[in-house]
């Protein structure tokens, strides 16, 4: 029996490859031979390597680094020697990344993350920064940013999961409570937040043991609808505490942290167990072995994984990492995998990718009608190839939340997604080029 998620406009998406897999207990990965780690893994400013070719490192030891407040540091998940230090294509930001690539080597020493106070906020930031725990939602967004935002009222653990094919924060969920409350509880303090609401899209009664624990310890529990959409921060902050958020704003200006609980669960064992973020869960989906849920290590490749799930990754042509929705596809196994990927599915020659031929817009609105923050992907599709900035900016392309819903949904299979990307781009660019403008003007004395 399928399942269906209902979106704006009507729109069903078909999540049944996920139905029941919120049963199936993780399946411990073990760590790579040889880890290939991206320096950017978040968004801010780009790492650099901190150790050398031919350097032995820790499990746990920082290798990457830079100054400045939205950074994030990269840590080594295994034991071994730095053999190279070079540019890898990044399979999210589809650009050349310096990566740092670590073999496994002798008998594993660990390196753990410096006790901290966890009474005194300034402490269980620069843990959590140290730590290099960024958002594991998907967005990579580095948390002791967030952490440290003043005035903050409420603080809301993200636990909604409304990708088709991503089922492991909910399993976790049910396998680590306890450890999860302890996480929402240190980084509520870290906030001084006055209110702690915990959206899921579980039921009543699904899990028992994390709703009794939420109950004691005050966190309001808000069960929303299932959808894809409304797992995105701003939506789901406007779905659960009627708040709308203006699009030139963040939900931090109105005194809202929107934190994923799997991020909570990074934190607690940033603080309790001394661990950096070099692991998490992963749902991993083939149409042979259908989805199952996976802990691996940061920078396995995806050829590692399927080797140890004993698939032979030649029967696939492309592999499409995180969301189905809004990840990228990928044809080498050779590709790493990153702290903050969600899921990984497997596809064969069997399915086609989609958008290989793109037939001209017909103008059936379809893109415009399921857009969950109501702009019009139709119109900045034409003005993304004109190069139109100024008509860009008038239908707020920057408001696009790269959901990837107007693509899925376009009968001529164009890949909308691309051009809003594209228009958020030229945008962008039109402001630095702007701001470099203005710095050269004289100023007044």
């Amino acid at each position: 029996m399928r399942e269906y998620v209902e979106e704006k406009g009507g729109f069903k998406m078909d999540i049944s490859m996920k139905t029941g897999a919120e049963k199936l207990p993780f399946r411990i990965l073990e760590p790579p031979d040889e880890a290939v780690l991206f320096m950017q893994q978040h968004i801010g400013k780009r790492n650099k390597p901190i150790v050398a070719k031919g350097e032995k490192v820790k499990t746990g030891q920082k290798i990457g680094d830079e100054e400045g407040h939205i950074t994030a540091p990269i840590h080594s998940p295994i034991t071994g020697v730095v053999t190279v230090i070079e540019e890898v294509h990044h399979p999210v930001l589809d650009t050349p990344e310096i990566a740092v690539f670590i073999r496994k080597e002798g008998d594993e020493e660990v390196l753990p993350l410096p006790a901290a106070n966890l009474e005194k906020r300034s402490d269980i930031i620069t843990l959590v920064r140290e730590a290099g725990i960024v958002g594991l939602g998907g967005a990579g967004f580095p948390t002791h940013v967030k952490l440290a935002s003043e005035g903050v009222r409420t603080f809301v653990v993200n636990a909604k999961e409304g990708d088709p094919n991503i089922v492991c924060d909910v399993r976790l969920m049910i396998e680590e409570p306890e450890n999860i409350v302890e996480g929402i509880k240190l980084m509520a303090k870290a906030m001084n937040a006055e209110r702690t609401v915990f959206a899921t899209r579980t039921q009543e009664g699904e899990l028992p043991a994390l709703e009794e624990l939420m109950e004691e310890e005050g966190i309001e529990v808000k069960r929303v609808h299932p959808s894809y959409s409304v797992g995105y921060g701003r939506l789901l902050v406007n779905k659960i505490l009627g708040v709308e958020i203006p699009s030139n704003k963040h939900t931090t200006d109105l005194g809202i942290v929107v934190n994923n609980v799997s991020t909570a669960h990074a934190v607690y064992k940033a603080a309790y167990l001394n661990e950096p973020l070099i692991s998490r869960g992963l749902s991993f989906y083939s149409e042979a072995k259908g989805i199952e849920n996976l802990w691996f290590y940061a920078g396995s490749t995806i050829q590692e994984i399927l080797t140890q799930l004993g698939i032979d990754y030649k029967g696939f042509d492309r592999m499409v990492i995180s969301s189905l929705m809004m990840g990228r596809a990928v044809s080498s196994p050779k590709t790493p995998l990153l702290k903050y990927s969600t899921g990984l599915t497997a596809l064969t020659p069997k399915y086609p990718a989609p958008y290989l031929e793109q037939l001209p817009c017909i103008r059936c609105g379809y893109c415009d009608n399921v857009c969950p923050v109501s702009i019009y992907p139709s119109l900045i599709l034409k003005a993304e190839k004109r190069g139109n900035v100024d008509a860009l900016k008038r239908l707020s392309v920057e408001d696009c939340i790269e959901c990837g819903l107007c693509s899925y949904v376009c009968p001529s299979h164009i890949r909308l997604t691309k051009h809003l990307w594209g228009g958020k781009r030229l945008v962008k660019n039109s402001l630095s080029v702007k701001d470099q403008q203005l710095s050269r003007l004289p100023s007044r004395v």
